[in-house]
């Protein structure tokens, strides 16, 4: 009963189950107890599976947001890393090594300069300098500490003249550079005239040569050239 009122008053009369009271001869014993319910725990459940451990899933993991740039490829996000970065450029002065002690007569000298025509010389102007030497040996003095060698020099009322060269390594070429340099004393100011002899044939890298010889003794004269 429910509320105490019988399943008659609420239930249609079809949907009632009757219940019928056990014979005795029932096959059951009336001493049979019912067998008490297993409760599967996790590791009968384990057993079932074949041993397969039922540990919490992983949480999902979301998927990285998009960087705007879509590999065709499928190389994943390795094809995206950034090249490495170029080599440096080379050095201006790093194309341009001169022997240390090169040696040079003035026959030879006086030779060589003849066998250049002057269109193929580099010729640069009265360079403005901040002071002037005070006599030839400062000049040469500097310039052999960067192997620019003096063949011969001299004063005059108004300039300094020098008559310079300087010898590649054989590694880059083994050509000889014949510089003549005039210091004029007022206002000071520098012209150099460098011819190339042999080395380098290539016209636009024997210009850069000679452009880097320019910046050389500019280095070495830097106590008086800006």
């Amino acid at each position: 009963t429910v509320y105490r009122c019988k399943a008659e008053n609420f239930i249609e009369e079809e949907n009632i189950v009757n219940f019928v009271k056990m014979p005795k001869d029932h096959p059951l014993p009336r001493e049979a107890t019912a067998a008490p319910v297993t409760d599967l725990g996790v590791n009968t459940i384990t057993d079932q599976l074949g041993g397969t451990s039922i540990a919490p899933s992983p949480a999902p993991v979301s998927a990285p947001a998009p960087s705007g740039e879509v590999d065709l490829l499928g190389f994943g996000d390795d094809a995206f890393a950034p090249a490495a970065p170029p080599p440096p450029s080379t050095n201006s002065l790093q194309s341009l090594s001169l022997k240390a002690n090169a040696t040079l007569t003035g026959e030879e000298y006086q030779s060589k300069w003849g066998t250049v025509a002057d269109t193929e010389a580099l010729v640069l102007s009265a360079v403005p300098m901040r002071s002037g030497p005070t006599s030839t040996d400062a000049v040469e003095s500097a310039l052999s500490n960067f192997n620019v060698y003096t063949m011969a020099s001299g004063e005059l009322p108004t300039e300094f003249k020098f008559f310079l060269y300087g010898q590649e390594e054989d590694s880059f070429g083994g050509g000889y550079f014949l510089i003549q340099a005039v210091v004029m004393k007022a206002p000071a100011s520098l012209t150099l005239t460098i011819k190339p002899i042999g080395g380098e044939m290539d016209s636009n890298k024997r210009k850069e040569k000679m452009d880097q010889l320019v910046e050389l003794i500019k280095s070495a004269l830097g106590e008086y050239v800006p």
